[in-house]
């Protein structure tokens, strides 16, 4: 998890147990409603791996571990409930601190200037992938 200081690590997330391998395909585009994100869970009981995507605008999307870096805990506390009420930041639903979409970077809370942490995703046609290294680097 990255404090406020260090940017986090695009890669951590494949330390977790159960975590998904890059190039893992995690399902249609339109799945995900504009503005809303989407939970994808691989495992189960007390090593599951939870991570959401986000959509803005199109086809961009961004992903995150589901783990708050304060509360260590779950973002959502409901199925699908990321979002802040208007759609603009991701919000701990725990204790409503709140993150920026385009980087996962803390700005209101008790995890204020902390970080989420990142799983790098992309389009690819209609679909949402877990991104490779090489695409990563070529993003």
């Amino acid at each position: 998890m990255a404090d406020a200081i260090s940017k986090p690590d695009p890669w951590l997330w494949r330390t977790r147990p159960r975590a998904p391998k890059p190039g893992t395909e995690l399902g249609p585009l339109d799945e995900i409603e504009l503005g809303q994100a989407k939970e994808y869970v691989f495992g189960r009981g007390t090593t599951v791996f939870s991570m959401f995507v986000v959509r803005q605008g199109g086809d961009r999307v961004y992903g995150y571990l589901n783990l708050c870096p304060h509360y260590s805990q779950p973002l959502n506390y409901r199925k699908g409930a990321f979002m802040n009420d208007d759609g603009t930041r991701i919000r701990c639903t725990m204790h409503f601190a709140e993150f920026r979409v385009e980087d996962g970077y803390g700005v209101s809370g008790a995890a204020e200037r902390c970080w989420l942490d990142p799983v790098p995703v992309l389009v690819k046609g209609d679909t949402v992938y877990i991104a490779t290294p090489d695409e990563l680097d070529t993003a």
